[in-house]
Protein backbone atom coordinates (compact mmCIF):
# COMPACT_ATOMS: atom_id res chain seq x y z
CA UNK A 1 0.00 0.00 0.00
CA UNK A 2 1.56 3.78 -1.01
CA UNK A 3 0.73 6.42 0.44
CA UNK A 4 -1.54 8.87 -1.21
CA UNK A 5 0.06 11.75 -3.57
CA UNK A 6 -0.69 14.25 -0.77
CA UNK A 7 -2.58 15.15 2.08
CA UNK A 8 -2.57 17.44 4.89
CA UNK A 9 -0.66 17.44 7.96
CA UNK A 10 -3.03 19.21 10.45
CA UNK A 11 -3.84 16.79 13.12
CA UNK A 12 -0.69 15.13 12.61
CA UNK A 13 1.97 18.01 13.33
CA UNK A 14 0.10 20.83 15.37
CA UNK A 15 3.65 22.84 14.85
CA UNK A 16 3.84 22.79 11.48
CA UNK A 17 0.04 23.45 10.71
CA UNK A 18 -0.18 24.25 6.65
CA UNK A 19 2.74 21.24 6.16
CA UNK A 20 1.85 18.67 3.38
CA UNK A 21 3.15 15.34 3.24
CA UNK A 22 3.39 13.29 -0.03
CA UNK A 23 5.50 10.52 -1.40
CA UNK A 24 8.08 11.97 -3.15
CA UNK A 25 8.66 11.16 -7.49
CA UNK A 26 11.43 11.70 -9.93
CA UNK A 27 10.34 15.10 -10.58
CA UNK A 28 10.89 16.36 -6.87
CA UNK A 29 14.99 14.66 -7.47
CA UNK A 30 16.38 18.30 -7.50
CA UNK A 31 14.30 19.54 -4.49
CA UNK A 32 15.66 16.66 -2.59
CA UNK A 33 19.13 16.95 -3.70
CA UNK A 34 19.07 20.62 -2.67
CA UNK A 35 18.24 19.88 0.66
CA UNK A 36 20.73 17.36 0.86
CA UNK A 37 23.06 19.75 0.21
CA UNK A 38 22.49 22.47 2.81
CA UNK A 39 22.22 19.61 5.12
CA UNK A 40 25.31 17.95 4.28
CA UNK A 41 27.14 21.00 4.31
CA UNK A 42 26.15 22.17 7.58
CA UNK A 43 27.29 18.81 9.01
CA UNK A 44 29.36 19.19 12.55
CA UNK A 45 30.91 15.87 11.90
CA UNK A 46 32.30 14.79 8.38
CA UNK A 47 31.34 11.17 9.53
CA UNK A 48 28.04 11.75 10.55
CA UNK A 49 26.29 11.16 7.21
CA UNK A 50 28.15 10.32 4.15
CA UNK A 51 27.02 10.42 0.91
CA UNK A 52 26.30 7.81 -1.48
CA UNK A 53 28.00 7.35 -4.66
CA UNK A 54 25.50 7.51 -6.49
CA UNK A 55 22.40 9.91 -5.07
CA UNK A 56 20.07 9.13 -8.41
CA UNK A 57 20.37 5.23 -7.57
CA UNK A 58 19.66 6.00 -3.83
CA UNK A 59 16.64 7.97 -4.44
CA UNK A 60 15.35 5.18 -7.15
CA UNK A 61 16.20 2.61 -4.52
CA UNK A 62 14.41 4.20 -1.58
CA UNK A 63 11.23 6.15 -3.76
CA UNK A 64 8.30 4.62 -5.40
CA UNK A 65 7.93 1.35 -6.88
CA UNK A 66 10.73 0.33 -4.83
CA UNK A 67 10.22 1.89 -1.70
CA UNK A 68 8.67 5.11 -0.40
CA UNK A 69 10.39 8.45 0.21
CA UNK A 70 8.08 10.86 2.62
CA UNK A 71 8.39 14.62 1.68
CA UNK A 72 7.47 17.46 3.91
CA UNK A 73 6.01 20.81 2.29
CA UNK A 74 5.48 24.34 3.11
CA UNK A 75 3.61 25.46 0.24
CA UNK A 76 6.07 24.12 -2.64
CA UNK A 77 9.36 23.83 -0.73
CA UNK A 78 10.91 20.88 0.67
CA UNK A 79 11.82 21.09 4.01
CA UNK A 80 12.02 17.61 5.36
CA UNK A 81 12.35 13.77 4.02
CA UNK A 82 12.52 10.55 4.97
CA UNK A 83 13.33 6.85 3.08
CA UNK A 84 11.76 3.67 3.12
CA UNK A 85 13.83 1.14 1.67
CA UNK A 86 12.44 -2.28 0.72
CA UNK A 87 15.05 -4.73 -0.17
CA UNK A 88 14.78 -8.03 -1.78
CA UNK A 89 15.85 -10.99 0.05
CA UNK A 90 19.49 -11.53 -0.66
CA UNK A 91 19.85 -8.19 -2.25
CA UNK A 92 23.63 -6.10 -2.19
CA UNK A 93 23.37 -4.00 0.70
CA UNK A 94 20.98 -6.17 2.01
CA UNK A 95 20.94 -4.97 6.35
CA UNK A 96 19.46 -8.25 7.25
CA UNK A 97 22.67 -10.37 5.82
CA UNK A 98 24.50 -7.17 7.90
CA UNK A 99 23.58 -8.68 10.85
CA UNK A 100 23.18 -12.08 10.30
CA UNK A 101 19.39 -12.13 9.53
CA UNK A 102 18.77 -15.79 7.70
CA UNK A 103 17.77 -14.91 4.68
CA UNK A 104 14.64 -16.43 4.69
CA UNK A 105 13.92 -13.65 7.27
CA UNK A 106 15.03 -10.94 5.01
CA UNK A 107 11.74 -10.91 2.70
CA UNK A 108 10.57 -8.92 6.42
CA UNK A 109 13.02 -6.34 6.30
CA UNK A 110 12.30 -2.56 5.28
CA UNK A 111 15.24 0.15 5.40
CA UNK A 112 15.17 3.45 7.32
CA UNK A 113 16.83 4.74 5.14
CA UNK A 114 17.59 8.22 5.60
CA UNK A 115 16.29 11.45 7.08
CA UNK A 116 17.01 14.95 6.99
CA UNK A 117 15.73 17.85 8.28
CA UNK A 118 15.86 21.70 7.11
CA UNK A 119 17.78 23.45 9.95
CA UNK A 120 14.69 26.09 10.26
CA UNK A 121 12.32 23.63 10.84
CA UNK A 122 14.31 21.14 13.14
CA UNK A 123 12.57 21.70 16.66
CA UNK A 124 9.36 20.59 15.61
CA UNK A 125 9.77 16.67 15.83
CA UNK A 126 9.35 16.15 12.29
CA UNK A 127 12.23 13.05 12.65
CA UNK A 128 9.78 11.53 15.26
CA UNK A 129 7.07 11.78 13.07
CA UNK A 130 8.53 10.60 10.08
CA UNK A 131 10.22 7.40 11.97
CA UNK A 132 6.28 6.97 12.93
CA UNK A 133 5.04 6.90 9.66
CA UNK A 134 7.66 4.93 8.15
CA UNK A 135 7.08 2.23 10.46
CA UNK A 136 3.58 2.10 9.38
CA UNK A 137 3.85 1.95 6.09
CA UNK A 138 6.96 -0.94 7.01
CA UNK A 139 3.44 -2.55 8.48
CA UNK A 140 1.30 -2.27 5.75
CA UNK A 141 3.86 -3.63 3.22
CA UNK A 142 4.32 -6.70 5.67
CA UNK A 143 7.75 -6.00 6.75
CA UNK A 144 8.27 -5.78 10.28
CA UNK A 145 11.36 -5.36 10.94
CA UNK A 146 12.78 -2.54 10.26
CA UNK A 147 16.51 -1.58 10.59
CA UNK A 148 18.39 1.84 10.39
CA UNK A 149 22.40 2.66 9.98
CA UNK A 150 23.93 4.75 12.21
CA UNK A 151 27.21 6.66 12.62
CA UNK A 152 29.07 6.36 16.05
CA UNK A 153 29.32 10.03 15.90
CA UNK A 154 25.38 10.57 15.47
CA UNK A 155 24.32 10.39 19.11
CA UNK A 156 21.35 12.69 18.23
CA UNK A 157 19.43 10.07 15.85
CA UNK A 158 20.38 6.91 18.09
CA UNK A 159 18.91 8.65 20.51
CA UNK A 160 15.75 9.37 18.61
CA UNK A 161 15.92 5.86 17.58
CA UNK A 162 16.12 4.36 21.09
CA UNK A 163 13.50 6.38 21.69
CA UNK A 164 11.08 5.01 19.76
CA UNK A 165 11.52 1.47 20.48
CA UNK A 166 14.45 0.49 18.40
CA UNK A 167 17.77 -1.25 19.57
CA UNK A 168 21.29 -1.71 18.49
CA UNK A 169 21.24 -5.38 17.00
CA UNK A 170 25.30 -4.51 15.85
CA UNK A 171 28.35 -2.58 15.54
CA UNK A 172 31.12 -2.96 12.66
CA UNK A 173 32.31 -1.67 10.01
CA UNK A 174 30.15 -1.06 6.54
CA UNK A 175 31.85 0.55 3.73
CA UNK A 176 35.02 1.10 5.88
CA UNK A 177 33.41 3.15 8.16
CA UNK A 178 32.02 2.40 12.08
CA UNK A 179 28.11 1.80 12.04
CA UNK A 180 25.37 0.69 13.97
CA UNK A 181 22.88 -1.25 12.60
CA UNK A 182 19.78 -0.44 14.93
CA UNK A 183 16.45 -2.88 14.79
CA UNK A 184 12.89 -2.90 16.00
CA UNK A 185 10.63 -5.92 15.18
CA UNK A 186 6.80 -3.95 15.00
CA UNK A 187 5.28 -7.28 15.87
CA UNK A 188 7.16 -6.82 19.74
CA UNK A 189 8.12 -10.21 19.75
CA UNK A 190 11.73 -9.11 21.12
CA UNK A 191 12.40 -9.86 24.44
CA UNK A 192 15.25 -8.71 27.06
CA UNK A 193 16.70 -9.84 30.42
CA UNK A 194 16.85 -5.94 31.96
CA UNK A 195 18.32 -7.62 35.25
CA UNK A 196 21.47 -9.02 33.58
CA UNK A 197 22.90 -5.63 31.40
CA UNK A 198 25.90 -4.18 30.88
CA UNK A 199 27.21 -0.53 30.10
CA UNK A 200 29.52 0.90 27.63
CA UNK A 201 30.58 3.98 26.25
CA UNK A 202 28.71 5.24 23.36
CA UNK A 203 32.48 5.40 21.53
CA UNK A 204 33.75 1.93 22.76
CA UNK A 205 34.18 0.16 19.35
CA UNK A 206 35.40 -3.13 20.57
CA UNK A 207 33.02 -3.41 23.29
CA UNK A 208 30.48 -2.10 21.26
CA UNK A 209 31.32 -5.15 18.73
CA UNK A 210 31.43 -7.43 21.41
CA UNK A 211 28.72 -6.97 23.26
CA UNK A 212 26.46 -7.93 19.83
CA UNK A 213 28.53 -10.72 19.62
CA UNK A 214 28.19 -12.31 22.89
CA UNK A 215 24.15 -11.97 22.77
CA UNK A 216 23.28 -8.45 23.85
CA UNK A 217 21.47 -5.49 22.38
CA UNK A 218 21.54 -1.69 23.02
CA UNK A 219 18.11 -0.94 24.49
CA UNK A 220 18.72 2.50 26.53
CA UNK A 221 20.98 5.50 26.75
CA UNK A 222 22.50 6.61 29.82
CA UNK A 223 24.37 9.84 30.42
CA UNK A 224 26.74 9.31 33.43
CA UNK A 225 28.01 12.69 34.39
CA UNK A 226 29.00 14.09 31.01
CA UNK A 227 29.88 10.52 29.35
CA UNK A 228 26.95 8.98 27.09
CA UNK A 229 26.73 5.27 28.43
CA UNK A 230 24.65 2.78 26.17
CA UNK A 231 22.38 -0.53 28.58
CA UNK A 232 22.94 -3.20 26.66
CA UNK A 233 20.37 -6.02 27.86
CA UNK A 234 20.89 -9.83 27.28
CA UNK A 235 18.51 -11.26 24.49
CA UNK A 236 16.04 -13.68 26.31
CA UNK A 237 15.97 -17.24 24.20
CA UNK A 238 12.63 -16.08 22.72
CA UNK A 239 14.09 -13.53 21.33
CA UNK A 240 15.44 -12.62 17.55
CA UNK A 241 18.74 -14.14 16.60
CA UNK A 242 21.07 -11.80 18.13
CA UNK A 243 23.52 -9.95 15.35
CA UNK A 244 27.71 -9.96 15.64
CA UNK A 245 30.49 -8.02 14.96
CA UNK A 246 31.20 -8.48 11.01
CA UNK A 247 34.66 -7.95 9.72
CA UNK A 248 34.48 -5.10 7.27
CA UNK A 249 32.35 -5.09 3.95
Amino acid sequence: MNLPPAFPAPGILAQLPSATLRALTPADFAAWMQLRNEVLAGLAHPDLYVREADEAAFFAQNSLPRGECIGVFLGEELVAYAMLGMPAAGEDGHLGAVVGMPTGRQAGVAHLASCMVRAPWRGNKLQALLLRLRCAVAQAYDRPLCLAVVSLHNAASRHNLLAHGMWIEWTGVIDGLRRHVLQIDLLGRQRWDLQDSRLIAGDDFAQLCAAAASGYGGVAEVVDGGRRMLRFARRLPDAMPPGHCAPPL
